[in-house]
């Protein structure tokens, strides 16, 4: 009982801090007459928050539903953290775009929270009571989808076109096709 209070303390603090900071962004984008730099890193930065919330929602998800593989869910948290740490980082320090270093860890961090992110909502839709042709096309998911990052990180870090684009669309497609026929296969399996 102590530890889910913490928890939900610790819940609070993150609305409050994500309301407050969600405030001042929109009063940065709108104070001006015209969208300038200023207000530019606003709008990224509102953006980027928006996108890693999806993660983050999906871990916490993750952690309520399935606390068997909860690690995974707080492991997104983190990395959620870690993401909009260094993107925001990136967006807001003025030699952002002579950084590549930095752009690098911003696109893993992202990449890595979208895979998390996914991999938890995955995870927290799994029931025992689920048919085995369910689990295994979760599993398939799951793994397709760590291919699919593996595969886009390894394009990053490569200085030339030394990543087949033919294998990054195959494992974007199997990653999708798995993600559409997972709930259709649970109907039709109930």
């Amino acid at each position: 009982m102590a530890g889910e209070n913490d928890l939900g303390s610790l819940l609070r603090i993150c609305i409050v801090l994500l309301c407050v900071g969600a405030a001042a962004l929109i009063w940065v984008i709108v104070s001006g007459e015209r969208l300038d730099e200023e207000s530019g890193k606003a709008l990224a930065t509102a953006i980027v928050l928006a996108f890693l919330s999806l993660a983050g929602a999906a871990g916490t998800n993750l952690i309520e539903r399935q606390p068997g593989v909860a690690a995974v869910g707080y492991l997104t948290l983190a990395v959620v953290a870690a993401a909009f740490a260094i993107t925001s980082y990136l967006i807001w320090h003025d030699s952002y775009i002579e950084s590549t270093t930095t752009a690098h860890w911003a696109w893993y961090s992202l990449i890595g929270a979208f895979a998390l992110g996914n991999t938890s909502a995955l995870l927290a839709g799994h029931d025992d009571a689920d048919a085995d042709s369910v689990k295994l096309v979760r599993l398939g998911t799951v793994a397709a989808l760590w291919a699919l990052v593996v595969t886009v990180i390894a394009e990053i870090r490569a200085s030339g076109h030394d990543v087949d684009p033919r294998q990054l669309g195959v494992t974007a497609v199997v990653y999708g096709l798995g993600v559409l026929v997972l709930p259709l296969l649970r109907r039709v399996a109930d």
